[in-house]
């Protein structure tokens, strides 16, 4: 049988930056706390608390040291409370998360009606609506959309790993139900370059197997996709859980990981899958 890798894998930027900084600060010999899973991946939490980084939800949890904002980012009231502790702190927000937070404050601050596109309870989003003032709105669907009241001034951002066409989808329905529309779109181009690999793949191989962590809202939706195009996908986060009965009678298999996946890690599944169908 033949492994297909998709053509995009590995860490993104945003990642590779948030957990070079969380190691990074691990040199200094002092107490390191990650506000949150730092990226969403099993096998990069275990890498860190390898090296003794310790997981809280909340600044009061650490008495003293160095407390490393996640890549998810968080909302305002959060990094006064880290301040207010007198913990030293690194912010390893992604990049595009920055912008998304900058967009959404100044649409509330312009006295638009803040909709978000993304899941409440995602940490990403949590971190937008901190931003968004008390006139916001939180949505993931269609139908969730298609509730929204008639509005005078509407803006609409995303979390950045929702897909692209449901953006657009949700742009398109508050442009008919608003009288002033702006909107920035804040959807990850290599999150959308991933999700082009993954149509792809799934066009090419017979079975698709993704790689990530359960939690990751990006790889859960490269799952998604291949099984919009009919395909059968598996979501694995560790080669262990790839099955034999999975790859039987089947020539290709298409392999993809998320933003967060080592390309190691898919390098180990890649690897098992070969040797399963010898």
């Amino acid at each position: 049988m033949e492994v297909l890798l998709a053509r995009e894998n590995g860490f993104c930027f945003g990642v590779k930056k948030a957990v070079e900084l969380t190691e990074a600060a691990t040199e200094s010999g002092r107490s390191v706390f990650n506000l949150g899973q730092v990226v969403h991946n099993p096998k990069i939490s275990e890498r860190l608390a390898a090296r003794g980084v310790k997981v809280i939800a909340d600044p009061a949890e650490a008495d003293a040291g160095i407390v490393v904002i996640r890549a998810h980012g968080v909302p305002p009231a959060v990094r006064a409370s880290i301040e207010a502790h007198g913990l030293d702190c690194i912010d390893a927000t992604c990049s595009l998360v920055l912008r998304a937070q900058r967009f959404t404050k100044q649409l509330a601050d312009e006295g638009y009606r803040v909709i978000i596109l993304g899941t409440r309870e995602h940490p990403e989003v949590v971190g937008l609506v901190g931003f968004a003032g008390v006139d916001h709105t939180v949505v993931e669907t269609k139908d969730e959309w298609e509730h929204l009241p008639k509005m005078k001034k509407a803006g609409v951002v995303s979390q950045s790993t929702q897909p692209p066409w449901a953006f657009k989808e949700l742009v398109s329905h508050v442009a008919e139900i608003s009288q002033e529309l702006k909107v920035f779109n804040t959807v990850c181009p290599v999150t959308i370059k991933r999700q082009n690999a993954a149509t792809e793949l799934a066009g090419e191989a017979d079975v698709i197997v993704v790689v990530g962590g359960k939690n990751s809202a990006n790889t859960r939706e490269l799952v998604n996709l291949a099984r919009m195009q009919g395909k059968t996908a598996y979501h694995i986060e560790r080669p262990s859980e790839l099955d034999r009965s999975w790859l039987a009678g089947k020539d290709r298999m298409g392999l993809i990981g998320g933003c967060s996946t080592p390309m190691e890690t898919l390098l180990e599944v890649k690897e098992r899958a070969e040797a399963l169908t010898v």
